[in-house]
């Protein structure tokens, strides 16, 4: 079968109501179905209605899934971008908050300069 006509088989999937699965997320070997007695009793034509019907099942539960992941994974990307503008603002705050604690220090520091100037003129004038 060439490519084309797997493209086409694929798109004949699709408009019969087959969602197409994200191939990494497939099995290469999936578990076998252990079938019951009951099964295994019925006839052909009742074996190939309950499987159509068990194949639609399980095709509409992956597409549900699929949704579900593209929702998540959109969620976590905005979680990404909010955690990363939050980022941003701590790291301005604590560039902020060193700044002013640099200030605080440096206006410490002249006052401590001051205080020592006004002591020894006091010392200068008591004498």
């Amino acid at each position: 079968m060439n490519i084309i006509e797997l493209d086409n088989q694929k798109k004949d999937l699709m408009t019969a109501g087959f969602a197409q699965l994200d191939d990494s997320l497939l099995e290469r070997r999936p578990p076998k179905i252990n079938w019951g007695g009951i099964y295994k009793q019925k006839g052909a034509v009742e074996k190939i209605k309950y499987l159509e019907n068990l194949a639609s099942t399980m095709n509409h539960a992956a597409h549900l899934i699929q949704g579900e992941r593209n929702q998540l994974v959109a969620l976590c990307e905005l979680k990404e971008g909010q955690i990363s503008q939050l980022k941003k603002a701590m790291d301005q705050n604590m560039l902020m908050l060193q700044t002013e604690v640099t200030k605080i220090n440096e206006e410490r520091q002249l006052y401590n300069a001051h205080i020592t100037e006004l002591g020894a003129k006091i010392k200068e004038l008591s004498a």
